[in-house]
């Protein structure tokens, strides 16, 4: 079977690469073949996506508009049409209505709560009118089957489409492991970590006066890793580090974490997030505190192999535990490496994916 998966994004960005790029070698030995074409190709997609002009992204949408006209009429060629997220970050009007007359065996994957809105909106008027906020909705109706990351995402898939199957966004536990080495259970220094896309680095700024209060009480630090963009950090009292993503090197610099952070706010946004980074720590025997709200609350179990936080007293709390407890740290990472070892490894997804796929191709 030969599938065509249109990403809205190339490698680089962790939505494709872990919903659609990882899979691809182990769908080959399943008698799968993959070929991807992401909206918007590297090294294009970061030359434009990541610049700080307004013409510059207006460029980059002209681009991909292009682009889809050109990898909808190659779908043609496929038994099947697999599309990720969507078709354009900025939804114009019209493309669904291609994809459909295109191909007749759609799959779409969603992971993110992405329905009655476009990732990029307008600032104009008149091209807002050119989006369609409701593109994917209408893309989950034209679909064989509709995949979701989590269940949140799967009842609100429902409203349009009978055939809805939850896979969620899977760790490969062979490159996200614990650290050959170990951890040191008696460090003098505590680094608790972050990992994640510039654009959401705002969700940990909540945490300063938590992080702020750490600090003054144990020989902590905070470390980032993320591809830099605008804006900075100046949280004083806080030593503080920031680390560059990169493919090559994202398991090595969160090998230094011994807790890991995930908060989020209290948003219906954050309730369709797969929470991919507790994924990543917890498969990496790294014991975590993650925002109580949406996957990670199904990911979590408090106390047992997490901790789940939802006030600054809970974070600072529970955050403080961890530092404290060397043998609770350790503890809690061999339960949460079992766990996604058992429920979310790319191992146990990928039969998961495949079926899907054949079931589609064939209805």
């Amino acid at each position: 079977m030969r599938v065509l998966f249109l990403p809205l994004y190339p490698e680089s960005m962790p939505s494709s690469r872990l919903r659609v790029y990882q899979y691809l070698p182990r769908l080959k030995r399943l008698g799968i073949e993959g070929t991807v074409r992401p909206a918007l190709p590297e090294p294009w997609f970061s030359r434009l996506y990541y610049s700080p002009s307004k013409f510059v992204h207006l460029l980059q949408y002209a681009i991909e508009a292009f682009q889809n006209l050109i990898r909808l009429r190659e779908g043609r060629r496929y038994d099947l049409v697999f599309i990720q997220k969507g078709l354009l970050c900025t939804n114009f009007r019209g493309f669904d209505t291609l994809a459909a007359r295109a191909h007749k065996r759609l799959v779409f994957d969603l992971d993110d709560a992405i329905y009655g809105k476009s990732l990029a909106q307008f600032s104009f008027p008149l091209l807002r009118a050119l989006q369609d906020p409701e593109q994917a909705e209408k893309i989950s109706r034209h679909s064989k089957v509709v995949v979701a990351g989590n269940a949140y995402l799967r009842d609100a898939a429902l409203r349009y489409n009978r055939n809805v199957r939850v896979i969620p966004t899977p760790v490969d536990t062979d490159r996200f492991r614990p650290s050959a080495n170990g951890r040191q259970p008696e460090k003098k220094e505590i680094v608790m970590g972050w990992i994640g896309i510039w654009g959401t680095v705002q969700w940990v700024r909540p945490l300063e006066p938590v992080f702020r209060e750490l600090s003054r009480r144990y020989p902590v630090r905070v470390k980032f890793v993320t591809r830099r963009g605008e804006g900075s950090f100046d949280w004083p009292g806080t030593r503080f580090d920031l680390a560059p993503w990169s493919y090559e090197t994202e398991v090595r610099e969160m090998e230094e974490f011994d807790i890991g952070v995930m908060p989020l706010p209290e948003t219906e946004w954050s309730k369709g997030k797969c929470s991919l980074k507790l994924l990543q720590y917890m498969a990496m025997g790294i014991p975590s505190v993650a925002q109580r709200i949406g996957m990670n609350a199904e990911v979590i179990e408090d106390r047992i192999d997490g901790f789940l936080a939802s006030s600054e007293e809970e974070w600072t709390q529970k955050l403080s535990r961890l530092i404290e407890d060397a043998p609770l740290r350790k503890k809690m990472g061999e339960r949460a490496r079992a766990k996604v070892m058992d429920r979310y490894s790319l191992e146990k997804t990928t039969p998961m994916l495949a079926d899907v796929l054949q079931e589609a191709a064939q209805g």
